[in-house]
């Protein structure tokens, strides 16, 4: 699989976490996967900057919904 592939999949992924609706854990779920991410990108399997991205996704998800 080639890395592009690879990290289209992860904002795929990524996004349908962010846009879950709220539910108790949810929390706990964003934040072993920012983990993941900074795993992913520690260990080169993914850039820092591809990284960065998701990240920003996954921070949507903690934003408070008005």
């Amino acid at each position: 699989m080639d890395s592009h592939s690879y990290f289209e999949r992860l904002v795929e992924t990524a996004g349908l976490i962010a846009r879950h609706p709220d539910y108790p854990g949810k929390h706990r779920v964003v934040e072993d996967c920012r983990s993941e991410v900074e795993d992913l990108a520690h260990a080169g399997r993914i850039s820092a900057e591809q990284g960065q991205v998701l990240l920003h996704i996954l921070l949507g998800a903690c934003q408070p919904t008005v």
